[in-house]
């Protein structure tokens, strides 16, 4: 999540390590009372991560910079996907376009608890083997053009906070530049364009 607002922070600064930190130049955050993990500070904006430990519902999100605190009431719900706009084929060539039949990757944030505990701020450890990394907890669907595709996985690899998806073009895709929709447990992503030739 991205918080917004003014003096956040007296420096800019990011994370450079995982698992990421609780604290970066003097600032901290909590969300219903637990340790938030920072991934960005800076005076206007400051990005964490919502612990899976939050719950969902009702929540406060307390922002401390060096000792000046601010509060803010927020709504933590089960999910909220956002699909990232590149995708990515099985030569790990990025692209905007694809064919039906083509398997391909992408990004998304906002789907929630994972089948298998990762901590929060952390990813999976390296040398995890494939039928071991956590998967999206909640139903996850795909279409392209209003056709459903295959989903093959969907679950944390390697980014904190961030899982991958994996799903292949429907056969019966119509061409052209059509609409990607990620739905997680019944809430649909805003569509991302992908074009079918």
């Amino acid at each position: 999540a991205s918080v917004y607002g003014t003096e956040l922070s007296t420096d800019t600064q990011a994370a450079g390590k995982i698992p990421l930190p609780l604290t970066i130049a003097g600032v901290s955050a909590v969300v219903n009372g637990i340790s938030a993990p920072l991934l960005y500070v800076s005076p206007g904006q400051v990005n964490i991560q919502i612990p899976y430990e939050a719950g969902s519902g009702p929540a406060v999100l307390g922002i401390n910079n060096n000792g000046k605190v601010a509060f803010y009431a927020i709504d933590i719900v089960t999910a909220v996907p956002s699909l990232w706009s590149a995708f990515v084929n099985t030569g790990f060539v990025v692209s905007s376009s694809a064919k039906p039949g083509d398997v391909l990757f992408t990004y998304m944030t906002g789907d929630g608890d994972l089948s298998i505990y990762v901590p929060t701020g952390n990813v999976p450890a390296a040398g995890t083997p494939a039928s071991r990394f956590p998967r999206t907890r909640l139903p996850v669907t795909v279409t392209v053009g209003g056709v459903p595709a295959a989903v093959a996985f969907s679950g944390n690899v390697s980014y904190v906070g961030v899982s991958q998806l994996n799903l292949t073009v429907p056969d019966n895709a119509p061409l052209g530049v059509q609409s990607v929709v990620v739905t997680v447990g019944g809430v649909a992503s805003k569509p991302v364009d992908l074009t079918i030739h």
